[in-house]
């Protein structure tokens, strides 16, 4: 199986913020667990980091398939949406310049998927972070990394919706002139 590295990093990102987050709430939680990782399995940060990096794609494409199908699939009526779609890439391929178009319908798509998978990790993050507070222990560490995936989730979202409103007036060109 070829997969290019385009694909690792898209799948990879939302993944790592996910593990990042949790290994931070442990860490500053309870910071004698890297010791303790150290002394009772030999673990040195570097293989650690290794490990959690390859961990960190298969469980970004999950959290990218979970943003596809709440963020995407299911808000969307099929029939109109692959019927759009088909008009517009039948304007676009019978567009001089078809190519560039498409490469630019691409690309904003491709950033608002992103943005969508990497806002579900942020928001998922923050949800088990609190969850663990609750069920578990309290602490400022906790809440700190709560509120920083928080911050991320809004700033994420504003982003989302920026490319969102750029590929409709894309889309809406292109028709036009098309």
């Amino acid at each position: 199986m070829n997969v290019e590295t385009k694909y690792i990093i898209r799948w990879g990102i939302p993944g790592w913020i996910y593990i990042i987050s949790l290994i931070s709430y442990f860490i500053f939680s309870t910071p004698e667990l890297l010791v303790s990782l150290k002394t009772k399995y030999g673990l040195t940060i570097l293989s650690l980091s290794a490990i959690l990096a390859g961990i960190g794609v298969p469980v970004g494409y999950l959290i990218h398939q979970i943003s596809m199908l709440f963020g995407f699939v299911i808000s969307h009526k099929w029939d109109k949406y692959f019927k759009e779609e088909y008009d517009l890439d039948s304007k676009i391929i019978g567009a001089d310049n078809g190519e560039k178009i498409r490469e630019r319908y691409r690309h904003l798509l491709s950033r608002v998927h992103e943005l969508r998978a990497l806002k579900y990790s942020n928001g998922l993050s923050m949800l088990t972070v609190v969850a663990i507070l609750y069920l578990y222990s309290n602490t400022l560490a906790g809440l700190i990394i709560s509120a920083i995936n928080f911050l991320f989730v809004i700033i994420v979202h504003v982003n989302q919706k920026y490319f969102e409103a750029n590929l409709k007036f894309f889309i809406k060109r292109t028709i036009e002139r098309h």
